[in-house]
């Protein structure tokens, strides 16, 4: 009888320790404060400039606007082929890729993809918007034309958007660098020069 009462308090000893280290107190001290990071400040633009008083009325809103004429949906033409002429049997001469839009939104440039093959070798080039066209048949075909030949265009500059343009916004330094790659970050202004002769 001893020994049932020895190993039964034994095994509630056992049991209530556990108990007590399930329920004890975890609370830890304070660790070292955590290095908060630097702020940085954001600024906010309008993507595609201040609208006008007339117009803001109906485009400052959310949610579905009305179709007008002339409007494109750009997302329709990026990828189509460009062709020389509006003629049925036109060669293509390259593909659009993209549009570069002022901070008004209006189209400053559109960058056609030509050369290679299969994507394999292509070049993009920018030309001015009134370069290109929309042609369209009687029957509802629609087709991108440009004024400029095939062989223009290759010897054309290559736009390199990668070095132009950061995260799709336009990089004023990085084309001045592009333009004179010799040219230091910063410029020391000129010392003035006074004229020694009589």
């Amino acid at each position: 009888m001893l020994k049932a009462t020895l190993l039964a308090t034994s095994c509630a000893l056992l049991i209530g320790s556990a108990a007590y280290a399930q329920t004890s107190d975890t609370t830890t001290a304070p660790s070292a404060p955590m290095e908060q990071q630097p702020q940085t400040s954001v600024k906010t633009e309008n993507m595609f400039g201040s609208q006008s008083s007339d117009t803001a009325t109906e485009t400052n809103k959310v949610g579905f606007l009305e179709a007008k004429p002339g409007q494109l949906l750009v997302s329709s033409f990026i990828g189509q082929s460009v062709y020389e002429s509006d003629a049925n049997d036109a060669k293509s001469v390259g593909k659009l890729n993209d549009l570069i839009t002022s901070p008004d939104g209006q189209i400053d440039a559109a960058v056609i993809g030509v050369g290679g093959f299969l994507g394999v070798g292509e070049k993009d080039v920018a030309v001015s918007p009134d370069q290109l066209q929309l042609a369209m048949r009687s029957d509802g075909k629609k087709w991108l034309v440009i004024k400029a030949t095939k062989d223009e265009l290759s010897a054309a500059p290559s736009f390199d958007r990668s070095s132009l343009f950061s995260e799709g916004v336009a990089d004023p330094a990085a084309a001045a660098k592009e333009a004179n790659p010799e040219m230091p970050a910063s410029t020391p202004p000129a010392a003035s020069q006074t004229n020694t002769t009589p």
